[in-house]
């Protein structure tokens, strides 16, 4: 039985995480703006993202990871977590190797014929790159350990951790305006520094909290071969990812140069702390979803569905509508230089992150059947038409911005096909959907956008439309998600809750 008050513990940590480390990432990429300057910021944020792309394929794997580990918790087979483990380890060094091959092959090849880099950093560029696949290396390593804590529901560590990995970050940018040498290679020198104390945390936690798991290669042959499989699905569902964050970057460069590349990585930040609220939520209910699946408890498994669809978007929702309001004020207090389009790209990737909200739940129920094969290849191919689509608009003079309405369309048309997928495998009724998210989440968003559109019209200093936005667009949310957007059950239980906390308060 999914326990709700461990999701909302935890929830509260992983909001905890959020805030904090949304706050300092977002000063710290103030910081190494200002210290890098706008072409080596873009630099940064285009070769360093190149080589990163081995972020989606240790997402790909963590995923899998973390599905059979939860599988076996909720089957009650500890019996067989040594073997995930141990199978883990050898999926990370398999997709570890094979990763180098490409990048010092494929991505070196990118970077000298392709990519728009000012001739004389050039060779900065080629350092860069040789850092950033280090950084990515170390923290694949991290993964097992990572997989291991979520499926546990360990939020607490793991959002300590990550508050700590912000302020080691910030920490080192604010190092840049003392330290010798080009500030670029300094900077990303002490990224591998941070990545190998939070490495030493992990390994450290896990030792203590789980002393029946070990490192070792040593598996069945079928659970290996479970795990690669699914780990494979995963990582061309990344490839796709990375075809329309990177790739599409990637183009960017290409007709607009460095400098809306530095654009779309203030972006890109603006992105995380937009999506971090769903984030939040979805980490904590995921490894319920999963369990719930695999216990056969399908009325539990689809009331969670539900309940946590719905909540992601209006989270994310609570916050991207006041960005977009005062994008202009929040970006001239928050950086240092504008970059050129900055105020239109965001606006757009805040309408994008609201629709991506609900793709969370739809894709881990999905990770929880098993079976993702053909998900996951009508998936990619999807993602992927963002490469030539974004190169047709600019090739066709289209604004640079356009490449964020492509990202939005094609999001929308995989909100359906998801619908459908989790429909035959998942039981997850159309009908159901509908009804029980996508025509409570318009009323709720069509109810506050009523009640708070006077803001608008009233003549406010930045500050004060700042203020005023905020906090009429939250109490209007409120009143509509407790009218409008929730169940009656839910309606029942939160009021429950408040008598009860009155009856103790009194």
């Amino acid at each position: 039985m999914a326990d709700s008050r461990l999701i909302m513990k935890n929830t509260m940590y992983m909001a905890m995480r959020m805030l904090l480390s949304m706050g300092v990432a977002l000063y710290a990429s103030r910081v190494v703006l200002e210290q890098l300057g706008v072409t080596d910021y873009g630099i940064y944020s285009v070769v360093a993202g190149l080589a990163l792309t081995m972020n989606f394929f240790t997402s790909a794997l963590s995923s899998a990871m973390q599905r059979y580990m939860s599988v076996e918790i909720a089957t009650g087979r500890f019996g067989g977590m040594q073997h995930v483990f141990a199978a883990s380890w050898g999926c990370v060094f398999m997709l570890a190797a094979a990763f180098l091959v490409v990048a010092e092959s494929g991505g070196l090849w990118f970077l000298n014929t392709t990519l728009s880099i000012p001739e004389s950093r050039i060779g900065d560029a080629h350092i860069v790159y040789q850092l950033a696949l280090v950084i990515s290396l170390i923290e694949m390593m991290r993964v097992p350990y990572d997989s291991l804590v979520i499926a546990h529901e360990r939020m607490s560590f793991y959002a300590y951790n990550s508050i700590l990995e912000v302020c080691l970050k910030l920490l080192m940018a604010l190092m840049l305006s003392i330290v010798p040498g080009t500030k670029l290679l300094v900077y990303m020198v002490l990224l591998i520094l941070v990545a190998l104390t939070i490495n030493g945390s992990y390994i450290l936690f896990c030792h203590k909290r789980f002393p029946g798991l070990h490192f070792s290669l040593r598996t069945t042959r079928s659970r290996m071969s479970e795990i690669s499989k699914f780990a494979g699905w995963n990582v061309l569902t990344s490839l796709s990812d990375i075809g329309y964050q990177q790739g599409t970057a990637m183009i960017l460069n290409v007709f607009h140069g460095v400098t809306l590349n530095a654009t779309l990585g203030i972006t890109n930040q603006v992105k995380f702390a937009v999506t971090a609220f769903t984030r939040s939520v979805q980490s904590a209910a995921n490894p319920q979803i999963i369990k719930s699946f695999a216990a056969g408890n399908h009325a539990e498994f689809s009331t969670l569905f539900q309940r946590i669809s719905r909540v992601s978007f209006f989270l994310i929702m609570l916050v991207a509508v006041p960005v977009m309001i005062n994008t202009p004020y929040l970006l001239n207090l928050w950086l240092p230089v504008t970059p050129p389009d900055v105020v239109t790209f965001v606006r757009l990737m805040a309408v994008f992150c609201m629709i991506d909200s609900l793709t969370g739940p739809l894709w881990v129920s999905m990770q929880a059947t098993g079976k993702i094969k053909r998900y996951q290849i009508v998936i990619s191919v999807l993602w992927l038409l963002c490469i030539p689509l974004t190169y047709l608009v600019f090739a066709l003079g289209m604004p640079a911005y356009s490449m964020v309405l492509v990202l939005i369309g094609i999001d929308s048309v995989l909100i359906g096909v998801r619908i459908l997928f989790t429909r035959h495998y998942c039981g997850i009724r159309v009908r159901t959907y509908l009804g029980g998210i996508l025509l409570r989440i318009l009323g709720v968003s069509i109810g506050a956008i009523l009640l708070c559109g006077w803001v608008l019209v009233v003549d406010l200093s930045p500050l004060g439309l700042l203020f005023t936005s905020t906090a009429v667009w939250c109490i209007a949310t409120a009143l509509m998600v407790y009218t409008v957007g929730l169940t009656d059950s839910e309606r029942k239980a939160i009021r429950a809750k408040i008598r009860r906390w009155r009856g103790i308060s009194e």
